[in-house]
């Protein structure tokens, strides 16, 4: 976050509400789906030292710890999950098997986990009915 202006000149304080709104609106479009386990994991609204609000780069951080994004380990096992997934015949459950792939290959990129997409390819298509 900028730090709050010395001089009372207006343009510096314009700029520096501006920079708090604009992150209001970035830790709403993070904060807004969550689920309430995920919500309490988040810090505080305003920070107990500063009295400075969260920014959505705390919110992110946070959100990126809870969900275990930064360890290797997790990626490659929901990798290993995601390539021995399989699919019913009903048209529901290769939807939802789609549903699955897509959210799972979204996971790990978010997590920079580097997929080989010709073998991502192949093992979607081969667990297709």
């Amino acid at each position: 976050p900028p730090v709050s202006p010395r001089s009372p000149d207006s343009s510096e304080w314009s700029t520096y509400h501006l920079w708090w709104k604009e992150d209001a609106f970035a830790a709403y479009v993070l904060t807004s789906r969550l689920s309430q386990s995920i919500h309490a994991f988040l810090p505080d609204h305003n920070d107990r030292l500063t009295g400075l609000p969260r920014s959505s780069r705390s919110v992110l951080a946070a959100i990126r710890k809870f969900c275990n994004m930064d360890c290797p380990a997790n990626a490659s096992a929901l990798k290993e999950t995601l390539f021995s997934r399989t699919c019913g015949s009903s048209p529901s459950s290769i939807n939802s098997f789609c549903e699955a792939w897509r959210s799972d290959v979204g996971s790990l990129r978010s997590m920079g986990y580097s997929l080989d997409w010709p073998d991502a390819i192949v093992s979607f298509l081969a667990q297709l009915p």
